[in-house]
């Protein structure tokens, strides 16, 4: 699992703690809420663990890839979507941050939402963030998220958030990412509703004030198609965690 080699360990005043061997940041196991999800399993437990919801022949399933990955692979119609969440029980006051690495089959044929929204899923045919043209449409009222959309008349990716439905400043990610290649996306929100977004290590953006105060929030990743042929996304890793109690 190459994302696990990141990952070290240490005794610091008598506590076992681990570390991002990149960023040096702690990650706390003693955190009051945590998730980390490897999709090594026979199957993606939409049940108990996950939220799920998709239209049409959408649908996730686990991946037999090295190290576990789960797929979730859209509908064969234009502006088909599939979203992943976990229930709304992270707070932008506490804070909370989510990571999660992902790759597209097609990135020219479908457009990506990951991060954090107030929502588990928007209305068919819709995800938090589009981008058609050249205008965000943001269905969510308060999310920090990662997007991209091949709708856009040029077809970046790019980050925002969404502060009781004020939209915030977009910044763009240079480039889109290559079909089938992994990426890590990394989006951090303060107790003071700071928003932080990092891509494959890189500090992209910082937003202050980007989000409600004491807004329940989801990790989230949505996907929706921009032609019309099944499109897939590939999920290594999601793990989230609060930051205070």
């Amino acid at each position: 699992m190459e994302h696990l080699t990141n990952i070290s360990s240490r005794w610091r005043n008598g506590v076992l703690e681990y570390f991002d061997t990149r960023t040096l940041e702690t990650i706390d196991v003693h955190a009051p809420v945590k998730l980390f999800d490897d999709f090594v399993g026979a199957a993606v437990d939409t049940t108990n663990d996950w939220t799920f919801a998709a239209v049409n022949s959408g649908a996730i399933a686990a991946n037999e890839a090295l190290g576990g990955h789960a797929r979730i692979t859209t509908g064969a119609a234009d502006d088909d979507d599939a979203e992943l969440a976990t229930l709304l029980i992270w707070s932008t006051t506490k804070g909370c941050v989510m990571e999660a690495r992902v790759a597209q089959n097609d990135a020219d044929g479908t457009g990506l939402n990951v991060g954090f929204s107030d929502a588990t899923g928007e209305a068919a045919d819709k995800i938090a963030i589009t981008y058609a043209t050249a205008t965000a449409t943001t269905n969510a009222s308060n999310a920090a998220l990662f997007f991209q959309d091949p709708d856009a008349t040029t077809d970046l990716f790019r980050c925002m958030s969404v502060n009781a439905d004020t939209d915030s400043t977009i910044y763009s990610v240079s480039g889109t990412p290559a079909d089938a290649a992994m990426h890590t996306y990394r989006v951090e929100i303060l107790p003071n509703q700071t928003c932080k977004f990092w891509f494959d290590n890189v500090l992209i953006a910082t937003i202050e004030e980007g989000i409600a105060a004491a807004t329940s929030v989801c990790p989230y990743i949505g996907v929706i198609n921009r032609e019309s042929a099944a499109n897939t996304l590939d999920i290594d890793y999601i793990r989230v965690w609060a930051l205070t109690r």
